[in-house]
């Protein structure tokens, strides 16, 4: 499995990395766009990663499918039912909320999607993973921030 590290990314590909380091560690890929003025995106599907990269070329957001195993403090996040995985987070004192997708780990720059919310025995399909940046009222802050509606326009 992969750990997720809250707000670093996962063991292999850490946000703020250049794109051409994390492509000579990850290997094979494929790039596309979601849409023209967006940026390329690689898609590393033997690793089930899908890389954003900002306009330095620098990571700044993750999605992740089942393929990746993606844990977080050993819980296992993907390719099993959300009831099953909210359930241990809730066993292990990591706050969450739930939305229309899903639900977002509090404070972690994580977001598990599920085509199904409401029906806990669908399996977690989706991670996504938020770099932090600085705020501009003060440096020293970091915060996650939303990209527009994450929601639309996602592979998962």
């Amino acid at each position: 499995m992969n750990e997720v590290i809250p707000w670093v990314g996962i063991e292999r590909a850490h946000f703020g990395e250049f794109r051409s380091d994390v492509r000579e560690r990850l290997g094979n890929f494929s790039s596309f766009k979601r849409s023209p003025d967006d940026s390329l995106i690689d898609h590393y599907s033997s690793r089930g990663l899908m890389l954003h990269f900002d306009k330095s070329d620098r990571l700044d957001f993750i999605e992740a499918t089942a393929v990746s195993e993606l844990s977080f403090s050993g819980i296992q996040l993907l390719q099993r039912p959300f009831g099953d995985v909210l359930a241990e987070l809730r066993s292990n004192s990591i706050e969450f909320s739930l939305d229309g997708s899903g639900c977002v780990l509090t404070g972690y720059g994580i977001e598990l999607y599920t085509p199904a919310p409401d029906e806990l025995d669908v399996d977690v399909e989706g991670v996504t993973l938020r770099a932090p940046v600085q705020t501009q009222d003060s440096p020293d802050t970091l915060q996650a921030v939303i990209k527009d509606s994450p929601d639309e326009g996602m592979l998962f």
